[in-house]
């Protein structure tokens, strides 16, 4: 099972210490990290994410997300990829911040159709981490997609990646 925590820090310049102290108790547990705000010429925000691949360690992440609970001024959504067959529902219109994580197994023979997709709906995406999660048995990737624009932009988006043979898709987002 892969799983994603996205964490909503409201208040970044406040929480930021209290935050980073979590992580690096729980580092552990953690894979990947990719963290951001807005910030251009007229705005600096105060709100941040951070979006994190975890390892598969139930009872570590059990411990993570109740240290976590204890950070005023934090939300917490999790994604998990490939629980199940459907279409992981839609962004809302009211959504204004919106993440996917795209888990693509057999990787040469679909990456370039998942690539023909991510370039198709560019400009939906603000950030891109991938991740290659390979081993003897399996040859697979996460990617994290940081998502902008308009939401049935990203929804269109989202049902391209889903359609994709070997692709599974988890999405959520904040208000």
């Amino acid at each position: 099972m892969i799983r994603l925590l996205v964490i909503r820090v409201v208040d970044r310049i406040k929480e930021s210490g209290h935050t980073q102290e979590v992580l690096t108790t729980h580092s552990h547990v953690i894979q990947a990290r990719l963290g951001f705000h807005e910030l251009n010429e007229q705005i600096c925000s105060r709100e941040g994410y951070i979006a994190l691949l975890l390892k598969d360690d139930i009872n570590g992440y059990e411990e993570f997300i109740t240290d976590l609970k204890t950070i005023y001024g934090i939300e917490t959504k999790e994604i998990i990829l490939c629980a199940g067959s459907d279409m992981p529902g839609r962004i809302p219109e009211e959504a204004k911040v919106s993440l996917a994580g795209v888990r693509v197994d057999n990787r040469k023979e679909v990456i370039l159709d998942v690539q023909n997709v991510l370039t198709l709906f560019g400009c939906s995406i603000r950030t891109r981490m991938g991740v290659n999660i390979s081993s003897e048995n399996i040859d697979s990737g996460v990617i994290l997609l940081d998502l902008i624009g308009d939401n049935n932009e990203i929804n269109m988006l989202a049902e391209r990646l889903y359609d994709l043979p070997g692709v599974c898709l988890g999405l959520t987002w904040f208000e």
